[in-house]
């Protein structure tokens, strides 16, 4: 459900801007945003060859808290989602944010700490797995979300940097991560995962900055040994008129004293209109075979519309499963108060010679109008797919959103 929100949200992007609420920065303030969405579809579980036709309600609330010096920020958000179907209740997900900030002219701390509760029979398609970024991370464990159940994720990560305005710089980061399931299937299994790095940055002079970096990471799966692998990573980067150009190489040792390694170069052009941004890879995957990766992101703004585009295919060193990702967005205004979007989301994971196939896809459109300057309504419909292994399952959904932000200061 969260994709078709996310959607409606973006549609209603170009509408929202004469009336945005949203507060000014400093200061302390408070923000609220209700939706409801009704949803008709033939199979949304996509858990079956056979279409399972239902209706749904949703509503989604959202709270925000925000305190904010020149220096120093302090925020928190709570979000849910609330299903109703065939008369009976469920959350689909809760989830919490917690964040501080404090800057100095010459360091950086960071701190985040998110919760987040879902159901896993509501998570079927790529686009619940979009990062604060808006790009889509499929997490280890998205083949095996089918079913029912729940999902607990938990995630603290803190960093510092200072040095941030002399030739020579440091960075130290570390995350931490719960992941837990409850009535889930047996394939699901509860996990933690902790993370250590050490940078450091080197400007060489105007044009050149050197980063090293040195990390540890641990996992402990229930019923499983730990794993850790020990990375040390380096890049340079060659500040261009049209942006930057990265090259970078990393070494990595895992618990078994297997050593992998990993290369590439990226770059990052400024449009006149837009921007584009690319990469390409070179991977050793578990199996000591080199393996291509890459990624490529496109944003060109229209007088009255925005198109994005992006892709990426990606292999962590030692692994053996490679995931795609691809995402294209159009949204365009047509009026001051009415705007319409089109969507295509895919993702799919598989192994080196391209059997043992999961994919997931989604293609979406919808049309939002601005009732009044603090109400927003959004109809659409979108056609989803899930295979595994050979086996396809679709459902094509239509919905209806009502939305309506509030933000004030006491």
């Amino acid at each position: 459900m969260k994709r078709i929100i996310s959607l409606a949200l973006a549609t209603s992007l170009c509408p929202l801007t004469a009336f945005a609420q949203e507060a000014e920065p400093g200061g302390v303030y408070f923000t609220f945003d209700l939706g409801q969405t009704f949803l008709g579809s033939t199979d949304r579980d996509l858990e079956t060859t056979v279409e399972e036709e239902g209706f749904e309600s949703i509503t989604t609330l959202g709270f925000g808290a925000v305190t904010e010096t020149r220096s120093q920020r302090l925020s928190f958000d709570l979000d849910t989602a609330l299903n109703i179907s065939d008369g009976e209740f469920a959350d689909e997900s809760i989830v919490g944010r917690l964040g501080y900030t404090r800057t100095s002219a010459d360091a950086l701390f960071d701190f985040s700490l998110t919760s987040r509760r879902e159901d896993i029979a509501f998570l079927r398609d790529a686009t619940d797995f979009i990062d604060d970024g808006g790009e889509i991370v499929l997490p280890d464990d998205f083949e095996d979300l089918t079913g029912t159940g729940i999902r607990t994720e938990t995630t603290l990560t803190t960093s510092i940097t200072w040095g941030e305005t002399r030739p020579v710089g440091y960075s130290l980061s570390t995350s931490l991560q719960a992941l837990r399931y409850e009535d889930a299937s047996a394939a699901l299994v509860d996990s933690d995962f902790a993370a250590l790095s050490f940078g450091l940055r080197l400007n060489v002079n105007e044009v050149i900055t050197s980063n090293i970096a040195l990390s540890y990471s641990q996992t402990k799966d229930v019923g499983s040994p730990i794993t850790h692998t020990t990375t040390l990573s380096g890049e340079l980067s060659f500040a261009r008129p049209l942006g930057d150009l990265t090259t970078g190489i990393s070494v990595s040792r895992d618990e078994e004293d297997e050593i992998f390694w990993a290369a590439s170069i990226s770059r990052d052009y400024a449009l006149p209109n837009g921007s584009l941004s690319g990469a390409l890879g070179v991977v050793e995957d578990e199996f000591g075979d080199p393996r291509l990766t890459g990624r490529i992101a496109f944003s060109y703004p229209l007088p009255s519309a925005q198109i994005d585009l992006s892709a990426d295919h990606s292999l962590a060193p030692g692994d053996d499963r490679a995931t795609t990702t691809f995402s294209a967005t159009y949204l365009q205004e047509l009026s001051p108060v009415s705007s319409m979007q089109v969507g295509f989301d895919f993702g799919q994971a598989s192994d080196p010679d391209g059997g043992d196939v999961f994919a997931t896809g989604s293609l979406s459109a919808s049309y939002g109008y601005s009732i009044t300057e603090v109400w927003q309504m959004n109809v659409g419909a979108s056609a989803d797919f899930r295979e595994d292994d050979g086996v396809r399952t679709n459902s094509t959904s239509i919905f209806l959103t009502l939305e309506r932000p509030f933000s004030w200061r006491p």
